[in-house]
């Protein structure tokens, strides 16, 4: 009974300290201003202080989905208020899909994820287009020439060439990556669920990720003078952009032009990061103890692997732009196998030392 008493307390604290993390987004908007009831977008009365949040219950859950509301000019400035209205008008309608993503429980964006990403998960090629040999042709059939109902993984793929080929698991994914249009199991089955989810839930691709950022922008823009509206406006957008900050659970860099809208970002951003990596320490001690096996031990210490590599990218972002190749690359067959040589030698390989000859 000595050993099982504090074991609960751990637990008992990582799933507080999760649920701090779960409940960050509705702190940062939930005490926003609000002067009336939530109304559908087309029937807002313009200039009565249409601005702040309302919560709405989402049918067969408990959770609340907070619609942001923004105000909106009055009628003898619509006309010239144009733009910044539309900004308006994109912002909460794409701001009610996140939220009420993130209250049904989904990944609310992916910044990484276009349409082109899509299409090589729901758009199989026809049969006679790639030689049976080729990774694309066995992402889609099997061997017997039969389709398959969702294409193969990155990960499954990976291993199924690998023991084809007699190959390596790091050489394995090297082709896969670089000669298919897998993708990773995650991100394949976010798409694949997207498209069955109802439009006002439905999470964001990249597109609609970089059109919510530009409408917030936009926004931001456009109320830089000191009326009532164009405060308030901007209080809202701060708040919101802290919230997206707070949302996604992989880095991506700041996708805003306006300073303040980006530093507000990357700082939200940043601690949402750091506070997942002290909730998969928190699991990692408490499977620990309770002697749950080594799956749980190694599914925390995995997940906390990850974050920390996600704030490494996110402490040195100017170093992505930079890794290019200086030269054209060759793919050339040695031994029997393919490699890719840039400049004459082939990259991760040191080259030999010339020994300077005494004449």
């Amino acid at each position: 009974m000595s050993v099982s008493t504090p074991a609960s307390a751990r637990v008992r604290e990582a799933v507080e300290a999760r649920a701090v993390a779960v409940s960050s987004v509705e702190t940062l908007l939930g005490d926003l201003p609000t002067a009336h009831r939530a109304l559908p977008i087309g029937h807002r009365i313009a200039g009565q202080g249409c601005h702040g949040t309302q919560a709405s219950l989402q049918s067969g859950s408990a959770r609340a989905a907070a619609r942001v509301r923004f105000i909106y000019f009055a009628r003898n400035e619509a006309d010239q208020r144009l733009d910044c209205h539309r900004h308006l008008v994109v912002a909460e309608i794409l701001l009610g899909r996140v939220l009420a993503a993130h209250a049904a429980g989904l990944r609310p964006m992916a910044p990484a994820l276009d349409y082109a990403a899509e299409a090589c998960v729901a758009l199989r090629p026809p049969h006679g287009m790639f030689h049976p040999a080729t990774l694309e042709y066995r992402r889609w059939y099997r061997a017997d020439g039969t389709t398959r109902t969702q294409p193969l993984t990155r990960e499954a793929l990976s291993l199924r060439l690998a023991a084809d080929e007699n190959l390596s698991m790091k050489e394995a994914r090297a082709r896969v990556a670089c000669r298919s249009r897998a993708l990773p199991a995650a991100d394949q089955a976010w798409l694949i669920d997207r498209r069955s989810t109802p439009l006002a839930r439905r999470p964001l691709n990249q597109a609609e990720y970089l059109a919510l950022a530009a409408a917030l922008d936009g926004i931001w823009d456009a109320s830089g003078g000191s009326s009532h509206v164009e405060c308030v406006n901007r209080r809202i957008v701060l708040r919101v952009v802290a919230a997206l900050g707070s949302l996604l659970d992989e880095y991506a860099a700041s996708p805003f032009k306006a300073a303040a809208l980006s530093e507000a970002f990357n700082e939200h951003h940043l601690a949402h990061l750091r506070q997942s990596i002290e909730d998969s320490r928190q699991a990692e001690s408490a499977s620990g103890a309770l002697l749950a096996g080594p799956k749980a031990w190694f599914a925390a210490k995995s997940a906390r692997m990850r974050a920390e590599h996600q704030i490494g990218l996110a402490k040195s972002p100017a170093t992505l732009p930079a890794m290019q190749l200086s030269g054209r690359a060759l793919v050339a067959v040695v031994g029997g196998r393919l490699h890719t040589f840039v400049d004459g030698r082939r990259p991760g390989v040191r080259p030999e030392p010339t020994h300077a000859t005494v004449g």
